[in-house]
């Protein structure tokens, strides 16, 4: 079962994201984001939310305890797909 810190972390790493990128774009510090995914602090469920659009999943996805809905749906994402294979551009 992946904690929510661990998922974070997958997460910009698939996508390819710095902590500095996921920190402007909802609002917050890199050290205070870095804390999410360390662990140490947990995100307040606006910035959940928040990271949630980023993603583009919903925000059950992002606290479910699998990882497997969001994959299927970011593979399911043809743009996303293209972007992992090296084809696309980063939007």
């Amino acid at each position: 079962m992946p904690v929510l810190s661990e998922k974070l972390r997958r997460l910009r790493q698939l996508f390819g994201y710095s902590q500095e990128y996921i920190a402007f774009n909802i609002g917050m510090t890199q050290p205070a984001y870095c804390k999410w995914e360390s662990g140490q602090t947990q995100p307040p469920i606006n910035k959940l939310e928040d990271l949630a659009n980023l993603y583009q999943v919903s925000l059950g996805d992002l606290l479910n305890d699998s990882d497997l809905d969001i994959i299927r749906k970011l593979l399911a994402d043809e743009h996303f797909a293209e972007k992992l294979m090296g084809r696309g551009g980063v939007s």
